[in-house]
């Protein structure tokens, strides 16, 4: 007993305590073990705020114009490519070429419905394509026919659609847009797992000093890394490459001097570097797509051959003295410019004088420029003869006929031969030289 009496009177406060309070201690007890059961059982049932992305682009954009990534996210598309440009279901699920490759007849996907909860039928899908009559033969058949072949015309299907301009099939609506004179100055989605803003700046560094103001938080498809060392340690930085563009000089043949095959060739071959690794140009079409042609005239370089073509060059043009020539670029490209001019000066016995530009002359001599590559291989547009938009006024009878006869047949394998051949002859004539697929730049606040 003698060692029990130290504990005897904390026992009595203790005991007098739960007596006193036994009611308190017995709902408080109860509220704790409900409190704990809620939290571990009922919580996760309990709706959480959607993630939220802030992203910028640089660009003017309009609803209907969107970069196809952000498109997507509102629609598809009745067709679709996949990454060597072939076409593939999208909306529609199956079609036939009929009537000497002039009518195709789509048939869509059954259950598919507009984010509205309405069902996709063929009256819902507004294209307005030129030269084309479309009929809507019933709730899932829509038939398009064409004054002439055009073997792209499924390609041209591939651009996400929206009923009445405004809903879209996809996987976020829009709840905001904002403009300015004219473009998309921001844009809110709405998605079933998160939320995306887009804020839209004209330039690379309107949308670094937005991103460091944190107006976004994540900066996409950059052509420069604008990090120093003091914000590479505060962000992530993701490289890509960008195989559906092309960094190349475009060399103007309405020029005198530029005219000369040999010239535009001895340049070619007086530049040092083309990008040697896995994002170097060789062609304008796609590397990855189905067209693209490897075995072609790379014009590696070779000081050798350089000399030799300008000695030809200087004959042919009836170049005397040096000759003095004029590189057009944006900001963007003045550090690559710049390296251009030095080989180039290296290399010929030529001047060269670099010159940033806001807009194409038709005098212009000579350009550096990134060039988007069309989805399809037709590049009709870009090379024959006809097109104004052929800014190099390129003209070749052979690749003239090569790219009408492209754009004419559906059949895969004769129009891959039809390409390469396409490509073959361009890089002869040399009126560009492809220099490489751009470096994209991701920056995310880490």
């Amino acid at each position: 007993m003698i060692f029990t009496r130290p504990f005897r009177k904390p026992f009595w406060i203790i005991s007098s305590f739960f007596k006193k309070h036994k009611r308190l201690i017995l709902i408080t007890t109860s509220i704790g073990a409900f409190l704990f059961f809620f939290v571990k059982n009922l919580v996760p049932f309990i709706p959480q705020p959607k993630p939220h992305l802030k992203i910028g682009i640089i660009g003017q954009y309009t609803l209907q114009t969107l970069p196809l990534d952000i498109a997507r996210l509102l629609s598809k598309g009745l067709t679709q490519a996949n990454e060597a440009g072939e076409i593939t279901p999208d909306m529609a699920q199956s079609w036939e070429i009929l009537e000497e490759e002039t009518v195709y007849q789509l048939n869509l996907q059954p259950n598919l419905f507009w984010r509205d909860n309405t069902p996709v039928v063929s009256s819902d899908i507004n294209l307005n394509i030129s030269d084309v009559d479309i009929t809507y033969l019933d709730d899932l058949t829509i038939q398009f026919k064409l004054k002439e072949p055009f073997s792209p015309f499924l390609s041209v299907l591939s651009q996400p659609i929206l009923k009445n301009n405004t809903i879209g099939a996809g996987q976020y609506v829009v709840k905001k847009s904002k403009y300015k004179n004219n473009y998309l100055k921001e844009l809110k989605l709405l998605g079933l797992h998160n939320n995306i803003t887009y804020r839209f700046y004209p330039s690379q560094q309107a949308a670094w000093t937005g991103f460091k103001l944190g107006e976004v938080d994540q900066l996409k498809n950059l052509l420069t890394n604008p990090l120093d060392e003091k914000w590479s340690a505060k962000v992530k930085l993701q490289e890509s490459t960008t195989y559906n563009q092309y960094i190349a000089i475009l060399f103007n043949l309405n020029h005198e001097k530029l005219a000369v095959k040999s010239l535009r060739q001895a340049l070619a071959y007086a530049l040092e570097s083309k990008n040697p690794d896995s994002s170097r140009a060789l062609t304008p079409i796609n590397p990855q797509s189905w067209a693209f042609n490897s075995q072609v005239k790379t014009y590696d370089y070779s000081p050798q051959s350089a000399q030799e073509l300008f000695t030809k060059a200087q004959e042919e043009a009836s170049i005397s003295g040096k000759l003095e020539l004029t590189l057009g670029t944006s900001q963007s490209f003045l550090d690559l410019a710049e390296s251009i001019k030095q080989s180039w000066e290296k290399t010929l016995d030529i001047q060269v004088n670099v010159k940033i530009i806001n807009s194409i002359q038709d005098d212009y001599q000579i350009l550096l420029v990134a060039q988007k590559i069309p989805l399809d291989p037709d590049q009709h547009a870009l090379w024959h003869s006809t097109q104004s938009t052929n800014i190099t006024h390129y003209s070749n009878l052979k690749v003239d006929k090569l790219l009408e006869d492209g754009r004419k047949i559906s059949d895969q394998k004769k129009r891959q031969e039809i390409y390469y051949d396409f490509q073959k002859f361009l890089l002869e004539d040399s009126p560009a030289i492809f220099l490489m697929h751009p470096k994209t730049y991701t920056i995310e606040r880490k």
